[in-house]
């Protein structure tokens, strides 16, 4: 993830340089052009972020089974070896369930987030992707609620 906001961090001042240019000349057209071009920017970033974050779900997930699966104690493999849970086919959602706690408040923020992330992945343009810096800091502590 750090590439992804690198890129966002040189991306912005390369918009916060140029939207002062066209502001001293009061080209309004073009601010306008140049805000609709760091919104889709801003929401491609979104997308790549939080797939960051499916990938450190993903990757808990896969061990998370393994392990219990690998367990001779029933009581701990109870549930991990259920054909709802294997293959590619398993949703982000249950994938999830598995290794965070859903009464986390954070649970909720997060599907909100993935339900935007889906928005923004399909071209949807109505709902505001918020600040990328605070999103950034929400991906990285979410990651620490996933557990085994």
């Amino acid at each position: 993830m750090p590439e992804i906001k690198a890129s966002y961090d040189w991306f912005i001042g390369q918009y916060e340089r140029q939207a002062q240019v066209l502001s001293a000349s009061n080209d309004l057209t073009a601010i306008d052009r140049l805000d609709i071009k760091r919104d889709i920017f801003e929401r491609g970033i979104f997308v790549l972020m939080f797939a960051q974050f499916e990938v450190a779900v993903n990757h808990t997930f896969e061990a998370v089974m393994s392990k219990r699966l690998g367990d001779d104690d029933w009581s701990r493999r109870r549930g991990w070896d259920a054909d709802t849970l294997k293959g590619p086919r398993v949703s982000f959602h249950v994938r999830l369930c598995m290794v965070m706690d859903r009464r986390n408040p954070e649970f909720g923020q997060i599907n909100k987030n993935y339900a935007l992330r889906n928005h923004c992945a399909h071209g949807g343009t109505t709902e505001p992707v918020g600040s990328i810096d605070d999103f950034e800091h929400n991906l990285y502590r979410w990651q620490s609620f996933l557990r085994d």
